[in-house]
């Protein structure tokens, strides 16, 4: 084996849960570099495009189905089980959906 393959074959990283990374040179010696923690911090921005789809996908059905059918689909959910019932908490028109469909039908405010 050559000098630059056993140096390859020897150098190694293993990620550790308390965010250091351990190496270890051609020569066998350990060397650790501690890496800062990143700051957790709440999505918002993720939160947003959740909202933003769940907006979007509530006014695609309405639009599609019709405002009766619409809302007999919301009743129907809230009869059903776990999931359903979590969906049917979702689905009912809040102000904001409201406000792009009579956009969307009327092109006015």
């Amino acid at each position: 084996m050559n000098l630059r393959a056993q140096e390859t074959a020897t150098f190694t990283y293993a990620q550790r849960p308390f965010k250091s990374l351990e190496t270890f040179n051609h020569d066998g010696i350990e060397l650790v570099r501690v890496r800062p923690q990143k700051r957790r911090e709440l999505p918002i921005r993720q939160f947003f495009l959740f909202a933003l789809a769940v907006l979007s996908f509530k006014v695609f059905l309405f639009l599609n189905m019709g405002g009766a059918a619409y809302g007999a689909k919301v009743e129907e959910f809230a009869q059903g089980n776990t999931v359903e019932r979590a969906a049917a908490w979702l689905m009912p028109l809040d102000p904001g959906s409201e406000w792009v469909v009579n956009w969307l039908q009327h092109g006015n405010l």
